[in-house]
């Protein structure tokens, strides 16, 4: 347009000085629309500006509603709107008469459009009221009034969605379904001080209200619930399916693993309720009962794997932990069946708020069989024995559903697993007790079938990431031999949060949650 502009005065240049009688009159008829048309140029390059300025004025407005709407529970429209406005105000276009914001929420707080009106003044254009009159648009401001063409009205809109959100369905948007699993450390150094697992319990209801849309109806969104200490409590009624039953003895009958007998064979696994062992310290035994909550770790081939737990081969670890079946194992030993127990998929946020709010800490760390756990609650193999236990949880969806896209170009399911621990991995078991190559407090004489526990995370989280479940990691004052296996554990090092303080850790949720469920432009 400059150039053009350029064009037209170098051709009126040399009208001008052109001496002939024949070129000096068409000079004079030329002038006029040539002054016009230079006028007109310039009124038109003003308006495309101001609407180029306005529509990016109104994307970071919208996109502010948004993320204030994400992060607050109380006077979300309010709060929106303000952030909405100062966003507009400050990036408004200053070559106006005026310009006015209108924000509209939609019914669920998912949505929200800000629509701007500006008045532009056109000044050349304004000549040609005298050629063709019109009267000044309804709702002119006072420098406009009097003159249709001394002014031109702009109306411009955007709209932020919480996707997945009914709101991403417009013609250039989309979103997908999205599965969240969640492991969280209830572990006794979360009560060091007990303000740690309150942070923690906060950031994972911050992540639930964000992540979790209201309107299902397009997409979904749903999430599983992993607690872990030295066991994962999976409730007395999953226990079984997933260890399988045992064969009933009593404690004068118990099924024995001594130093005498077969330690070290991993084949020789514990079948019956009582087991005997030798002490870790190879002196003396021990009688206990298995618990009728926690379970272990698994052996054998499908020790990495997701496969469905269907037999002997296939099962998950027993956990024996004393002789009370109920209270021997700590992050079980609760009259409240639902405390500390896991949570398949569901998109009832009211449950899973509930649910994090009974967490409670106890026991050490065995992070690996959070990890696994995590997995396994966002694995479609789970679906029938979680369902048979859970009758009211979601199924989770298809792995193939991760590389597949929807109509509108985005996967149709997202599977994701976050991590969150705050200390080392430090318990490992063998025959279901806990190994003489754990860090802490060993019981039995052997060492773990699979190795350490941080050795098997490791293995878990590359199995893991194989399926294409995006992995994110949060590390609660760990150490550094700790960040560098959580930052490798997570999906990239941008996956990977350090935080070092109970602010940091609900920022850390926050932004997880953020990034999951995305804030999306749709017009």
């Amino acid at each position: 347009m400059f150039a053009h502009r350029l064009e037209v005065l170098a051709l009126l240049q040399r009208l001008r000085r052109e001496q002939s009688g024949n070129v000096a009159m068409l000079f004079g008829l030329l002038v006029i629309p040539l002054a016009v048309s230079i006028g007109l140029a310039v009124d038109f390059g003003r308006v495309y500006n101001v609407r180029s300025q306005t529509q990016s004025a109104l994307d970071a407005a919208a996109l502010a509603a948004g993320r204030v709407a994400q992060v607050n529970k109380t006077d979300i429209v309010n709060k929106a709107s303000s952030a909405a406005t100062a966003y507009f105000n400050q990036a408004k276009p200053k070559d106006v008469v005026i310009a006015t914001l209108q924000f509209s929420p939609n019914a669920g707080n998912t949505a929200f459009t800000v629509t701007a009106t500006s008045w532009v003044r056109t000044p050349f254009l304004a000549v040609l009221n005298s050629l063709f009159p019109q009267d000044s648009t309804d709702g002119a401001p006072a420098n406009c009034l009097g003159n249709g063409h001394r002014c031109i009205r702009l109306i411009s809109t955007a709209t932020a969605a919480l996707c997945p959100s009914e709101a991403c369905l417009g013609q250039n948007s989309g979103g997908s379904n999205v599965e969240i699993s969640l492991m969280m450390d209830v572990t006794g150094s979360m009560c060091d001080p007990c303000t740690k697992i309150a942070a923690a319990k906060t950031a994972a209801k911050d992540l639930i209200d964000i992540v979790v849309s209201d309107d299902q109806s397009q997409y979904y969104s749903r999430v599983a619930l992993a607690p872990f200490a030295e066991a994962v409590n999976v409730g007395t009624t999953l226990a079984p399916l997933v260890r399988g039953t045992v064969t009933e003895n009593n404690s004068s009958n118990p099924q024995t693993f001594t130093s005498s007998g077969t330690l070290s064979d991993t084949s020789n696994q514990p079948t019956k309720r009582w087991i005997k062992y030798t002490k870790s310290g190879g002196s003396g035994t021990n009688t206990w009962q298995i618990s009728s909550k926690c379970v272990t770790e698994r052996i054998g081939t499908d020790a990495y794997t997701d496969a469905a737990p269907a037999d002997t081969t296939s099962y998950v670890g027993k956990g024996y932990f004393g002789t009370n079946t109920d209270t021997s194992c700590p992050v079980g030993n609760h009259s409240d069946a639902a405390v500390n127990r896991i949570m398949p998929l569901t998109k009832d946020k009211t449950a899973l708020k509930e649910h994090v709010d009974k967490l409670t800490t106890a026991g050490s760390t065995a992070g690996h069989l959070g990890t696994a756990w995590a997995w396994y609650l966002l694995s479609p193999n789970w679906n029938s024995v979680l369902q048979q236990a859970f009758p009211t949880s979601s199924a989770a969806g298809s792995y193939s559903d991760l590389t597949t896209t929807n109509a509108k170009g985005f996967p149709k399911l997202r599977k994701i697993a976050v991590l969150m621990t705050d200390g080392e991995y430090n318990i490992n078991y063998c025959k279901g007790v806990e190994a003489k190559n754990s860090n802490q407090s060993p019981d039995i004489n052997c060492n773990s079938e699979n190795g350490k526990a941080l050795a098997q995370a490791e293995s878990l989280c590359t199995k893991i990431k194989d399926t294409k479940i995006e992995v994110f990691t949060v590390g609660f004052q760990v150490n550094s031999a700790s960040k560098t296996f959580l930052t490798n554990c997570a999906t990239d090092a941008s996956h990977y949060y350090d935080a070092t303080s109970e602010v940091a850790l609900q920022a850390a949720f926050r932004d997880i949650a953020l990034k999951i469920a995305t804030l999306r432009l749709t017009n």
